[in-house]
């Protein structure tokens, strides 16, 4: 019987049926179809209730999710439960400047929480104002992804890198996060990147602490965080690293991997990059490693697909 309605993967054959339609005007509409085990009957005697898993990487993701739970709930689906990944303007947690808003509590967060879903997971969350802001909120760490990161790693690194690995925390606001891998994994070494900004933004210095105390050669830096957006910071913190370490390898793990000034600027700097599918997918590449959440097959997370 199906539990979920998969938004991010239309093949999935677990998912419950759906068709979208869009209209010239801009309207996205979604209706559910029955097909094979998932009968509108079935969904609607389903006691675990229907979980619907999308990207919400945009307000055209967002109009699909609420299009999903209300159909559902038109069936007679009483326990709809949200699975979001990602979650669009997480970053944006306060108001930045006078005139703005605050994105995720006056925009987002309300519209969530008008569908009245019974729990909203998102993977991997920036800071805890989703979880201040969106009812029945379940935040998923990264341990079971950083484990899977250092573990392909290893097997990934040539023997001279194998027996050193450092933990690189990008700056304060992933510290916990890497100090809870280094709890996790139990490496000792760590060190702790900072950056300074000018009134624009833009990042006019790069240091790490702790980089001085590390006396091996050939180690792997593996740089933790939770989203890669152009990928300015982990450029930075490579040039860096590479200044005093000339024969580091430096490998970066970001859950959620935006990428937008794409990957050759990236890959000029840093050697692997580990991310997941919860933005998109990506083409293959030897050097991008990307976990399926949506997508099962190959490097699929199951552990981080069945929330």
């Amino acid at each position: 019987m199906a539990e979920t309605l998969n938004l991010a993967n239309p093949n999935d054959q677990l998912s419950c049926g759906y068709e979208i339609s869009k209209f010239p005007d801009g309207q996205q509409t979604l209706k559910i179809v029955e097909k094979g085990y998932s009968s509108f009957y079935s969904l609607k005697n389903n006691n675990q209730g229907i979980t619907i898993k999308s990207r919400l990487n945009n307000f055209k993701d967002l109009e699909l999710i609420i299009c999903a739970n209300q159909c559902l709930k038109e069936i007679g689906v009483e326990r709809v439960r949200l699975y979001i990944p990602y979650c669009t303007g997480g970053r944006s947690d306060r108001k930045f400047e006078e005139g703005g808003t605050n994105y995720i509590k006056t925009v987002i967060a309300p519209i969530i929480n008008s569908q009245n879903f019974e729990k909203v997971t998102v993977l991997d969350p920036h800071s805890d104002v989703l979880e201040a802001c969106i009812n029945n909120f379940k935040g998923i760490d990264t341990i079971d992804f950083a484990n899977r990161v250092l573990k392909d790693v290893l097997s990934h690194s040539k023997p001279k890198f194998a027996d050193h690995l450092v933990l690189v925390s990008p700056d304060a606001g992933a510290l916990k996060k890497v100090f809870k891998i280094q709890k996790a994994t139990k490496i000792q070494n760590i060190v702790i990147g900072s950056k300074n900004r000018d009134v624009k933004g833009q990042i006019t210095h790069t240091s790490i602490s702790g980089l001085e105390n590390i006396n091996v050669s050939n180690a792997t830096y593996v740089i933790f965080d939770d989203i890669c957006d152009g990928g300015r910071t982990f450029i930075e913190l490579s040039k860096v690293i590479k200044k005093t370490k000339e024969d580091a390898r430096i490998v970066l793990a970001v859950t959620h991997g935006i990428f937008s000034k794409g990957l050759d600027a990236i890959f000029e700097h840093i050697d692997e990059v580990y991310t997941t599918d919860s933005i998109k997918e990506f083409e293959s590449n030897d050097r991008l490693n990307q976990y399926g959440i949506f997508i099962v097959g190959k490097g699929h997370l199951p552990k981080l697909n069945n929330k």
